[in-house]
């Protein structure tokens, strides 16, 4: 009877086609939006968009009295009635040409504002104008405007395509995630250093540092910005912001998490020539990852020569993989043996920073002395687990079991301490000086199954660092010369 009911509304809907141009050169319209509307009601029972060629179809359309409705942004609609019988084939509609609309307004002035870089010696700098800082939310949309710098989904920066450099505000270093804390109607400018000098270490590729307008703020204010992707990689991103200001001092929080899922599949197939055998596996598998992260602290303006910078930033990770396999092992296209993997794998990770910064001016407007120290530490979990058992093609009896279970241990501290002073000499040059300290300490240890062997690797180190140069800038010329030593002391055990 459901067969029989399916095939009778089969039989009395019908479809509608056509096509939909532009008057003036006859070329198709594109997305243009088609409506179904039921006479004499006028009540829209179905709608449609048009195809790259201009083509529509409306299915499956009950007998009845219609009038089809298009309409595009920038032209006049146009709608044509249609009338379907019981016994009707196909209605293939004449093509309905669009008619451009044209308005009279007034005299408009049209002010365009854009980022413009300054180039110096050492450093290309982008002022922020007004019309753009109020047209984002965080310091992420703000730096998408910068040409030197991409911003993708998840919020994950790199410069000149490198993703090895550092970010500083006023001269701090801050996580990417401090980011999302700033408001871009307090940012004054973006200085982007494509190519570092002594002053900072050499394993980086490029700094960020984004300067802040230094008047007074009162009240309290934040942000928030939620993301989704729903489909293919299911992907969720959060941030938000919340800061209370009481002109000298400014407390502030800043919350940042992602959540990603993904599928994952693998067929392979591995002959053998020698011995004409065949292993032919295939399975699937789902990755689970999460990311957050804290920051939270002050900032002191003592006054107009002296300010001070607290911040504490939590950043946990965790993954989940899992992969379910099954491998079919054959010998001259005889299927022998089967061979079922079960793989685990999770890490669970956690990474604080505290760091505390003084700067300190003077009369002269380059003159100044900064002091910057940083305590880092990161704990990290990762286990992986095995299991595989092998039994003859065909059959339930067991050949071989192998079960392995693996646990990683990774630790690391470390400190540092940057002093550095700015002397300028007239008004086109400076000279730098400063000193570096750094201490680290790694700890890694490996275990499988559980059995006490000595896995564990010991890592420290302790440098000193100094530096000292000469740059100055004319108007089309500058030159820059700095030297930079650094001396470090390494204890490996192993």
């Amino acid at each position: 009877m459901l067969a029989l009911l399916a095939f009778s509304l089969a039989a009395h809907s019908q479809n509608i086609k056509g096509f939909i141009c532009l008057e003036k050169d006859n070329s198709p319209v594109q997305f243009a939006s088609v409506g179904l509307v039921q006479l004499p009601d006028s009540a829209m029972t179905r709608g449609t968009i048009t195809l790259s060629d201009g083509s529509f179809l409306i299915d499956n359309v009950k007998p009845g009295d219609y009038l089809v409705r298009v309409s595009f942004v920038g032209y006049h609609p146009e709608e044509k009635a249609v009338s379907v019988a019981d016994d009707a084939a196909e209605i293939v509609m004449d093509t309905l040409f669009l008619t451009e609309t044209t308005t009279e307004v007034g005299e408009v002035e049209v002010v365009a504002e854009r980022l413009k870089g300054k180039e110096m010696v050492d450093r290309t700098v982008y002022a922020v104008p007004e019309a753009i800082a109020k047209t984002v939310t965080t310091g992420y949309e703000l730096l998408k405007r910068i040409p030197q710098v991409n911003v993708d989904f998840q919020n994950n920066i790199t410069l000149n395509g490198s993703s090895n450099f550092i970010i500083q505000v006023d001269g701090r270093q801050r996580t990417r995630e401090f980011l999302a804390k700033l408001l871009p109607t307090d940012i004054e400018s973006v200085e982007i250093i494509s190519n570092p000098s002594g002053k900072y270490e050499g394993n980086i590729d490029g700094v960020i540092n984004i300067i802040l307008k230094k008047e007074a703020r009162f009240g309290l204010s934040g942000n928030t910005s939620l993301s989704t992707k729903p489909f293919n990689k299911p992907t969720n991103a959060l941030t938000g912001s919340l800061d209370y200001a009481l002109g000298k001092i400014t407390f502030y929080v800043t919350g940042f998490a992602v959540n990603q899922k993904l599928n994952i599949g693998n067929q392979v197939d591995s002959r053998f020539a020698l011995i004409d055998s065949l292993n032919s596996t295939s399975g699937k598998g789902a990755i689970d990852v999460s990311l957050a992260s804290v920051n939270g602290g002050l900032d002191y303006y003592m006054n107009d020569k002296n300010n001070l910078s607290f911040n504490i930033n939590y950043k946990p990770i965790s993954q989940n993989v899992d992969l379910d396999s099954k491998t079919v092992l054959s010998k001259s296209n005889v299927p022998v043996n089967v061979l079922n993997s079960v793989t685990s794998n999770s890490l669970r990770s956690n990474e604080g920073n505290v760091s505390l910064f003084y700067r300190k001016s003077f009369k002269k407007a380059v003159q100044e002395f900064t002091t910057d120290l940083n305590y880092y530490r990161f704990r990290s979990t990762e286990g992986n687990e095995y299991n595989n058992i092998r039994y003859p093609y065909g059959e339930l009896s067991v050949l071989s079991t192998y079960a392995r279970l693996e646990d990683n241990l990774n630790e690391r501290d470390y400190f540092s301490a940057k002093l550095d002073y700015v002397q300028p000499l007239g008004l086109t040059s400076k000279l730098e000086f400063g000193y570096q300290g750094y201490y680290q300490n790694l700890s890694y240890d490996f275990t499988i199954n559980d059995d006490e062997t000595d896995n564990l690797f010991n890592y420290a180190e302790f440098r000193n660092s100094g530096y000292g140069g000469f740059s100055f800038n004319l108007k089309k010329f500058g030159f820059q010369a700095i030297l930079r030593a650094e001396h470090s002391e390494i204890d490996a055990d192993s």
